[in-house]
């Protein structure tokens, strides 16, 4: 029974090796199998880095030579594209861009109304700032011309009462210059 076991897992881990999946033989391979040496009995990779899974598939500045390696084959990676606006038409129409169309326009609406809602809330508050403006204007002269009829009317008024005064300083002179005589 564990000889079974032990031919089972055997097995298994056979079908798991790097020629079986995505790696030598795959399609995205860019350099194959990195170089190892054995030193003092521990595998070391030839470029510096760990050698541990996390490293597998990193490269050391420098050390890669496009013409080395499966490069000239799957080419090397450097022309990624990502922009695709010019695959629009070849998008199949299933419907969703008619969705799609809608929602953007329906959100472009709105904005819109946005927009002009917040548009008109301005110009209502520049609008009672001006009327305020005015109205403060109309007030100002107004009081400046109840403050020059006050001062008229003082006027007028201390100019009778002096007036008055210097007839009766008059008549009292009279007065006296007719006792004296």
């Amino acid at each position: 029974m564990e000889e079974s076991k032990v031919q089972a897992l055997h097995d298994t881990l056979s079908k798991l090796k790097r020629s079986a999946g995505l790696g030598v033989s795959s399609h995205y391979n860019f350099g194959g199998k990195c170089k190892t040496k054995e030193v003092n009995g521990q595998i070391v990779r030839e470029d510096g880095l760990p050698s541990n899974p996390l490293y597998h598939g990193f490269v050391r500045e420098g050390t890669y030579d496009p013409k080395a390696s499966d490069a000239a084959k799957y080419g090397d990676g450097r022309e990624i594209k990502r922009n695709f606006d010019d695959c629009k038409g070849l998008v199949s129409s299933s419907g969703s861009e008619d969705n799609n169309d809608k929602s953007t326009k329906k959100k472009l609406k709105k904005e819109a109304k946005k927009q002009a809602k917040l548009e008109a809330k301005r110009q209502a508050k520049l609008e009672a700032k001006r009327q305020a403006k005015i109205e403060e204007k109309r007030r100002a002269k107004l009081e400046a011309a109840k403050l020059k009829s006050a001062v008229e009317e003082e006027d007028t008024t201390t100019s009778q009462s002096e007036k008055k005064d210097k007839k009766k300083k008059k008549k009292k002179k009279k007065k006296k210059k007719k006792k004296k005589k």
